[in-house]
């Protein structure tokens, strides 16, 4: 038998000539009868290796041996046994490096399903409370919505409160509390105090964390009495540790504040004259960077004043006022009235015009492209960055001659806005993409459609009361109340729309969340109840 060896800078590789094998492999084989059923041999009659001998159809046993008794089969040669053990292990280091290729490939997808926002862990019928964060004396009332909720920021659960307070959100374990020495203004009565904690970067879940104690005074809105929030202290807060970076009073002339430019605190008043007074302090020292005075339109009984980062610049809403600044607190274009914007999963954003126009920016802050109608974004992803938009139109709108068109629907290219297909059919809401299918709603009715096509795949049947969608890569979770004051959680098969389990929570929750994986509820009463 011929053989070549090279040897490698990082190993050998041999390959092995296979002359001279004895078996004649062109020659016909036949089935001879056996004790097990059906035995494949050769024409010749040579037993295979490891066999038992056979003696041919129409032969009686060979001379000097007893009838019925096999012979002892041929022993393997050395060559066979080589090229069978090259042949074995070649195998297994394929299945082994396949294993392994996967395992690392299922471990990359399950690190981004658990990244993207609404990203769970796998969840089953047996579905409980794992760890419960009873709400905090003195703290925010649950009735504040979503402004005061807690924030996850570089992987800690940051509970808004006096004191402020982090947690493990896998575990609940509590991991730091803000010395309460260390609150500003102290000395004014904290009822009806409102405190608002945000990270920083541009998905607002890095460190370092800032929160905002206000309190809240009457004020008339557009004829009608509301409150106003007044800003009275900051604190700049170290994630990993619960060390108060900064902490500092304000004025009570402000009304708000919120983390700009990444490292930047950017405050909003009312000046003396009725103009708008905007500040930006370094996070970690509050040195004041710059101060921009705005005149607003003048518009009588209406007055309110916000602002929050607007892509790469700085929204700043008021009445009679809307304008973006840049770093510099230079006004870079004034947004029409009634516009908003829309955080996207993938951390890019939407921006709706007051005439219906919508511009889409990517997570870099960049334009991308506009359209009309009226844009749909999944709720939730698996972390594709391939998910589609959904631009619907028609079905709501009477023309001038009465006809209300009928409703379509298309999916666009999230990076360029080209139209991928369209369908004839109303959509409410684009719950969520997991892999190559979308999860939509309209008239009340789930639905799965093929993204790469429009196909309908499974349309589920009846209709599902839910409020907030979640994923673990492979089914769908939906979260709502049931009607016996609990909170349900129901799971969906993202492949077939089959409801696979619904499982009641005692508690009643008004809000919840993914973090790091855990499905965290918010209770009726301010607490948090992990689920697992």
């Amino acid at each position: 038998m011929g053989r070549r060896a090279r040897d490698g800078a990082e190993g050998r590789m041999r390959s092995f000539a296979l002359e001279g094998v004895e078996e004649d492999l062109d020659e016909p084989a036949r089935v001879l009868p056996g004790p097990g059923g059906q035995v494949t041999a050769s024409a010749r009659g040579e037993v295979p290796d490891d066999g038992a001998h056979l003696a041919p159809t129409g032969r009686g046993p060979a001379s000097g041996e007893a009838p019925g008794r096999a012979r002892p089969g041929r022993r393997p040669s050395r060559r066979g046994r080589v090229l069978l053990g090259a042949a074995v292990a070649a195998v297994l280091v394929l299945a082994v490096g396949g294993l392994v290729v996967g395992e690392r490939d299922e471990a990359a997808r399950i690190e981004r399903v658990l990244a993207s926002p609404g990203g769970v862990r796998s969840l089953g019928a047996d579905v409980a409370v794992v760890w419960r964060i009873d709400p905090v004396e003195g703290g925010n009332a649950p009735d504040l919505g979503r402004w005061s909720q807690p924030v996850l920021v570089d992987g800690v659960l940051v509970v808004p409160g006096d004191p402020v307070t982090g947690y493990d959100p896998v575990t609940g374990e509590r991991l730091w509390r803000v010395a309460e020495s260390s609150a500003p203004s102290e000395s004014v009565p904290r009822t009806g105090d409102q405190t608002r904690c945000s990270g920083s970067g541009p998905r607002r879940d890095r460190g370092p964390v800032v929160c905002t104690t206000s309190d809240f005074r009457p004020v008339t809105i557009f004829g009608e009495t509301s409150e106003e929030a007044h800003l009275r202290g900051v604190e700049v807060i170290d994630p990993a540790t619960g060390d108060v970076v900064t902490s500092r009073a304000v004025d009570g002339k402000t009304t708000a504040a919120t983390v700009a430019f990444t490292d930047g605190l950017a405050t909003f008043a009312w000046g003396a004259e009725g103009q708008v007074v905007v500040t930006l302090e370094d996070l970690a020292t509050g040195e004041v960077r710059w101060t921009r005075e705005l005149v607003p339109d003048p518009e009588e009984g209406a007055r309110y004043l916000q602002g929050w980062p607007d892509g790469d610049g700085l929204r700043v809403e008021a009445a009679g006022l809307s304008v973006t600044l840049d770093a510099h607190g230079r006004s870079v274009g004034r947004r029409e009235a009634g516009s908003w914007d829309s955080t996207l999963p993938d951390g890019g954003r939407v921006s709706m015009g007051g005439d219906g126009t919508w511009t889409v920016f990517a997570p870099d802050g960049r334009e991308s492209f506009s359209v009309e109608g009226n844009v749909v974004p999944f709720d939730v992803t698996d972390g594709s960055v391939d998910a589609p938009l959904f631009v619907s139109d028609g079905g709501d709108v009477m023309d001038a001659a009465g006809t209300i068109a009928r409703p379509v629907f298309s999916a666009i290219d999230r990076r360029t806005g080209r139209t991928l297909w369209t369908v004839e059919r109303p959509l409410d809401r684009a719950v969520a993409q997991v892999g190559d299918v979308g999860v939509l709603s309209g008239g009340g009715r789930l639905w799965g459609a093929d993204l790469a096509t429009g196909e309908r795949v499974w349309e589920a049947e009846g209709a599902l009361a839910y409020g907030q969608s979640f994923t673990d890569g492979t089914d769908l979770y939906l979260v709502g109340q049931s009607g016996t004051g609990a909170t349900r959680v129901t799971s969906i098969s993202v492949d077939s729309g089959q409801e696979l389990w619904a499982t009641d929570v005692p508690e009643l929750s008004t809000w919840a969340f993914s973090a790091r994986g855990r499905l965290v509820l918010v209770t009726d009463e301010g607490g948090l109840l992990g689920l697992g």
